[in-house]
C-alpha cells in the first residue's frame, strides 16, 4: 500500500498526486507505524510535491507535512531542517494559498517537534535568506516558539540555545525589513523582563549591534535598568 501510493506521487498526475497526499496523511493519522520505517523517504518525497508548480498539489503535500508533525510529533525531528527549509522557502510565495499552508505546516512544526530542532531548523533556513518573506516568516515562527518554551528555558545560558536565540533576535531586530522587525520585537519585549536577560544579553548579544539593540529596546518601552552600558 505505501509504495503505491508513493508511486502516485512520481506520476505526472494531479490528481495521482493528491490521492496519494491524503492517503499519507491518513497514514499519519492512523497508521503511524506504516511509515515509520520510511520516514525520510516519505519526506523526500512530499517536499518533492511542496515545490510542485501545481498550487493544488502543493497546498495538499504542505497539508501533508502538517498532519505529520502533528501525529507522528518527535518521530519527525530528524525531519524537521529538511521540511523547514523548502515551508520557508513556500512563505514567500505570492499565492495567499501556498503562504498560509506553508505557514500552518510550520505553525504544527512548531507545536509538536522538539523546541531545540525547530530552533535550527527555522535559523538554518531562514535567519539570512535573502527573502525578507522568508525572514519574516523565521521570525514569526520564531516569536511563537519562544512563547512554546518558555522565556527561563531559553535564558537558562545553555550552549547553543542562549546565543543562537540571542543572536538571532538581535539580527532580525534591526533587519531592514519592517515586517521581520515586528515580530523580533515582539520577542524582546517579552524576554527582557526577564530576570536573567540582563546576564545573558551581556554576554551573548553582538558587540556590534547593541547600540542599534539599545534603541529599539527603547521603542518597545523596556526598562531602562534592562540596557547594558557595556
Amino acid at each position: 500500500m505505501l509504495s503505491k501510493l508513493l508511486t502516485f506521487l512520481t506520476l505526472n498526475c494531479r490528481e495521482k498526486k493528491i490521492e496519494g497526499l491524503t492517503s499519507l496523511r491518513v497514514m499519519a493519522q492512523n497508521h503511524m507505524d506504516i511509515l515509520m520505517p520510511k520516514l525520510h523517504d516519505i519526506c523526500l518525497a512530499i517536499i518533492n510535491e511542496v515545490k510542485n508548480l501545481r498550487s493544488a498539489v502543493s497546498c495538499a503535500a504542505m497539508a501533508t507535512l502538517g498532519d505529520m508533525y502533528i501525529h507522528l510529533q518527535r518521530a519527525m525531528d530528524s525531519e524537521v531542517e529538511g521540511t523547514a527549509r523548502v515551508l520557508l522557502h513556500k512563505a514567500s510565495e505570492a499565492n495567499t494559498f501556498i503562504q498560509q499552508g506553508a505557514n500552518c505546516a510550520l505553525g504544527h512544526m512548531v507545536q509538536s517537534c522538539i523546541p531545540t530542532r525547530v530552533m535550527n531548523a527555522l535559523l538554518v533556513g531562514g535567519l539570512s535568506h535573502r527573502n525578507a518573506a522568508v525572514r519574516s516568516c523565521t521570525a514569526q515562527h520564531l516569536e511563537r516558539l519562544a512563547e512554546v518554551m518558555g522565556m527561563a528555558r531559553l535564558l537558562s545560558g545553555k550552549k547553543d540555545l542562549t546565543d543562537r536565540f540571542l543572536i538571532a533576535v538581535s539580527k532580525l531586530a534591526v533587519d531592514p525589513a519592517q515586517e521581520v522587525r515586528h515580530h523580533s520585537r515582539n520577542i524582546l519585549r517579552n524576554v527582557a523582563p526577564n530576570g536573567d536577560f540582563a546576564k545573558m544579553w551581556d554576554k551573548f548579544a553582538p558587540r556590534k549591534e547593541r547600540e542599534s539593540l539599545r534603541e529599539v529596546i527603547s521603542m518597545v518601552n523596556l526598562k531602562e535598568r534592562y540596557i547594558l552600558s557595556g
